[in-house]
């Protein structure tokens, strides 16, 4: 006869306990922004920033010359970065040739002044040196700076490369006023060019020697080749 005890029922498994939830990570702290770096100032155009670059590069070079003279030291002045400042010129040689350019402009006006006033080469060559002799302070500045140019453009091809490319206002000034003393039979169509550039390499001269010894040593000069071109200054 066949055993048919029941079947004993199965312990059911008590049901596990739930894990925990896991506690949230912490949020990450923010952190601060990081301070903007330097461009243009706000509200300043970009000739605005062109002027000050260089205007701080006029100041650097003229303390410093062209070697000396940093970008940095000149973005820091301009409160530019250096970045910045090549946006505006591609080298260092072509800042210094705006710079140039930059402190011509000062005198350009005066220069042109004098020259119409004049109804001879002779006379007009006269006057520029005059003009030349009677700066204000800010006009002096510029003629300091300028000074150094005949050598910075001798140490520095660069320089000389861009400044003979493009000499500037006082040059066209000089050979429009010795054109016209070709065509009033004042001066030569041959010795012109000499003429250029004796009048160039005396403004030159006249600009280093009162930077070097001041102005009024440059005063003495000045009515000396003054009375030179009216041919006063030998009795004989």
């Amino acid at each position: 006869m066949t055993n048919t005890q029941p079947s004993r029922p199965r312990k059911a498994k008590p049901a596990k306990p739930a894990k925990p939830a896991k506690p949230a990570k912490p949020a990450k702290p923010i952190k601060p922004a990081k301070p903007r770096r330097l461009g243009r100032p706000p509200g300043q155009s970009g000739e605005d920033t062109r002027r000050a670059i260089l205007a701080a590069a006029r100041d650097s070079f003229a303390r410093n010359g062209f070697e000396g003279a940093t970008n940095g030291e000149i973005a820091g002045a301009a409160n530019v970065t250096s970045a910045a400042m090549y946006r505006h010129f591609d080298s260092k040689a072509e800042l210094y040739a705006a710079a140039v350019h930059d402190a011509l402009a000062d005198l350009i006006p005066r220069l042109r002044q004098a020259v119409t006033k004049q109804s001879s080469v002779r006379g007009a060559f006269a006057a520029l040196l005059g003009v030349v002799g009677s700066f204000d302070a800010q006009q002096l500045g510029s003629v300091r700076f300028l000074s150094a140019l005949p050598s910075e453009m001798q140490r520095h091809p660069e320089i000389a490369k861009r400044m003979l490319a493009d000499p500037g206002e006082v040059f066209t000034i000089v050979h429009q006023l010795v054109e016209s003393g070709v065509r009033s039979a004042e001066i030569s169509r041959a010795k012109a060019p000499r003429v250029v550039s004796v009048m160039i390499s005396t403004f030159m001269g006249v600009s280093a020697y009162s930077n070097t010894l001041g102005p009024s040593f440059a005063e003495h000069a000045i009515a000396g080749l003054v009375d030179l071109i009216d041919g006063e200054l030998f009795t004989s």
